[in-house]
């Protein structure tokens, strides 16, 4: 299978090949892991399902539950949540779960405004499957609107966690090693979370950066940015331990607070593939307004995806909604081959606090007031090969979420980010704009670090590489930027990454 996906992969970049420059960061990244240095740029080929190293598989095999077969009808002005919920139940039974499929029509959910209700999936090996997103297809709509709640819910019955050890040593990002107090309650093979919340730590990582006042949760005995990093445990000796996947920050010791190495619960191999998603959104009497109320911003959701690993979302179309797809502490997660389209809407797909999110060819449509994007704690989160609405942004929402790829992206722009004042900055070190295509009706001057205007943009030291757009953009405090209106080879930072750490080879010298 790796060697499939290698294959495919060394046949697109290689017809990507031109008369193009070759970015001088590739050429830094490649050297430096060459010669067991840190290189400038994080290595974002650890994303997706199984890290990218296995395709999503094709459930040839799975039982199937059919909703039919437990009460669902479609395309009658009945509702068929419970019918579906029986449906997942009967799959969770299974002892290898199963395939939730609904047959062609439309099925219609949520009769009430209550939002604590949902189509729960809580045990791993569970898939919803449509017949496609067309004529002829798969549509679940919403009917009733639920301001706060998403109404297909994977996420595990247990999510609490338990610290395992704290680490005793410094170690520098993309490196693999820890050293850690006691080994006795780890295991190879085992996932865990390096967890730590300072005001001391936070200081050390964005100096020399100036901190706000006004951003109160950096500041006081819990305040500080929250580390969140899920690794999986690949090798232990003695008191050190390496992970199989990379640290993308510094860890310095302080003593205010430890490091910890916490558990991490979760499901796993479940996704949903062929299913056209649609609300009642469109019907509403308002336009959308960025943060009007909770109806714009809230009152139709369709799906989370919380505490989920090795999962994906593939081949689906969200019509008319609020917000699409929230996945929180997600790893190793692929969305793949979505689109948004419709009236427009809040959020599109957002992630928060996981590892390793990877959304891959998907199409954005200005459908969203933000696209694709990120947030609070999130890590190697890799947008690549999508397409955003001119003048729609790319959704860096606040509390310091870090090393993260926008990579091949056509269309967007970085104004107006989201979350709150007190959760700022908006995203820590290494937010990477590889070949981004900024498209705006208008100039644009941006400052990344600006601490004079509330609607700032505080990102600290992005780092752009081959930016083009269409209209003059000039910035300021960036951490790099170069070939600044030229596309670079390659053309995927992430693709190029993949096939360098599976095989070896550079495909652009």
């Amino acid at each position: 299978m790796k060697k499939l996906i290698v294959i495919v992969l060394l046949l697109s970049l290689t017809n990507s090949l031109s008369a193009q420059e070759v970015a001088k960061a590739w050429v830094d990244f490649v050297s430096a892991k060459q010669a067991g240095k840190t290189p400038l740029l994080p290595d974002f080929s650890y994303a997706g399902y199984h890290f990218s190293e296995k395709e999503i598989p094709k459930l040839v095999g799975k039982k199937r539950f059919n909703v039919v077969d437990y009460g669902a009808k479609p395309n009658d002005a009945n509702y068929d949540d419970e019918a579906i919920q029986r449906a997942i139940n009967a799959a969770e039974r299974n002892e290898n779960g199963g395939v939730v499929f609904f047959p062609p029509g439309k099925y219609l959910i949520a009769k009430d405004k209550d939002s604590t209700k949902h189509i729960l999936i809580s045990k791993s090996n569970i898939v919803l499957k449509g017949s496609g997103t067309g004529a002829g297809g798969t549509e679940i709509h919403q009917d009733q609107m639920r301001i706060n709640g998403r109404q297909i819910l994977f996420k595990p019955s247990n999510t609490s966690t338990k610290v395992l050890t704290a680490l005793t040593k410094d170690a520098d990002r993309e490196s693999f090693w820890v050293e850690v107090a006691n080994v006795s309650a780890l295991k190879v093979g085992q996932d865990v979370v390096i967890r730590h919340r300072s005001e001391e730590f936070t200081k050390i990582y964005f100096a020399p950066l100036q901190l706000k006042p006004e951003w109160t949760r950096l500041f006081g005995e819990k305040g500080g940015m929250l580390i969140n990093e899920i690794h999986t445990i690949e090798k232990i000796e003695g008191n050190k331990v390496k992970f199989k996947n990379p640290l993308h920050f510094d860890v310095r010791m302080v003593k205010s607070a430890t490091f910890e190495l916490t558990s991490y619960n979760f499901i796993e191999e479940c996704g949903i593939e062929d299913i056209l998603f649609t609300s009642n959104w469109k019907t509403y009497n308002e336009e959308f307004i960025h943060h009007k109320n909770a109806i714009h911003d809230y009152a139709y959701e369709a799906v989370g995806m919380e505490y989920v690993k090795n999962s994906w979302i593939r081949n689906c179309e969200f019509h008319d909604w609020n917000e699409g797809l929230f996945i929180r502490s997600g790893y190793q997660v692929t969305v793949a081959n979505v689109n948004f389209k419709g009236k427009k809407g809040h959020a599109s797909i957002h992630a928060r606090t996981g590892y390793g999110v990877l959304i891959k060819n998907c199409n954005f449509n200005g459908a969203q007031h933000h696209g694709a994007g990120t947030g609070y704690s999130a890590v190697g989160t890799v947008i690549t090969q999508c397409t955003l609405g001119i003048d729609q942004n790319i959704d860096i929402h606040s509390g310091q979420p870090f090393a993260t790829l926008y990579d091949d992206i056509q269309g967007g722009v970085f104004y107006n980010l989201g979350g709150p004042e007190p959760g700022h900055p908006h995203h820590g070190k290494q937010l990477v704009l590889w070949n981004f295509q900024h498209q705006s009706i208008k100039d644009q001057a941006y400052n990344f670090w600006d601490l004079s205007r509330r609607r700032n943009y505080t990102i600290a030291q992005p780092l752009l590489v081959g930016f083009q757009s269409n209209r003059k953009v000039t910035f300021e405090n960036v951490g790099l930027n170069q070939n600044q209106g030229k596309a670079v080879l390659p053309k995927s930072l992430f693709e190029a990454q993949l096939v360098l750490r599976l095989t070896g080879k550079n495909i652009v010298k």
